[in-house]
């Protein structure tokens, strides 16, 4: 597999020779370390989550703050690699809004990086039913799903989708022309 440059997303890289699947961070507002903690999880390269954690102990904190640092602080763990504690922080997100649809993408983003396909599938799925703010990336993360599947035809129905939405998403290109190199 090949190594892709995402533009215009906020990314996890899976493994230096994978492709990345798309992730999303959400804005939150007021509190300076929920938006600190907003800047990390936007921050490719930045793997601290210590405003996270001081924003979720602030008692001023509101909770669409809370459930908005709950998903920004589990972007920052899967790009650590501490996936079980990023679910837990996309399961409480969830818990305080389940139309959350960044939550579900990037949930699923941890199942994809565990190999569990099924749920990661399921959960890109879910997102696009709850409009996720970057539906282009949901497909996207659908395609990666159906190529590691080994489904091509899906895959490619998936990215081409992912471009319907937003013509210029380079990712999505760069993994239509690979597929019709193969």
């Amino acid at each position: 597999m090949k190594t892709l440059h995402l533009l215009g997303v906020s990314i996890l890289w899976v493994m230096a020779a994978s492709p990345a699947a798309a992730q999303m961070a959400i804005t939150t507002f007021g509190a300076t370390d929920a938006v600190q903690c907003f800047e990390n999880a936007r921050d490719d390269f930045s793997s601290d989550s210590g405003p996270c954690d001081r924003a979720l102990d602030d008692a001023a904190l509101t909770g669409l703050d809370e459930m908005r640092t709950r998903v920004n602080r589990g972007v920052i763990y899967n790009r650590t690699g501490e996936l079980a504690a990023a679910i837990e922080d996309f399961d409480a997100a969830l818990a305080m809004d389940d139309a959350a649809g960044e939550a579900w993408l990037n949930r699923g983003n941890s199942y994809f990086l565990m190999g569990d396909l099924d749920q990661a599938l399921a959960d890109y799925e879910t997102a696009l039913e709850n409009d996720v703010s970057q539906p282009w990336s949901a497909w996207y993360n659908v395609g990666l799903v159906y190529l590691r599947r080994n489904e091509a035809d899906k895959a490619r129905a998936a990215f081409e989708k992912s471009l319907q939405l937003n013509p210029g998403f380079a990712p999505s290109q760069a993994e239509l022309e690979e597929l019709q190199g193969d």
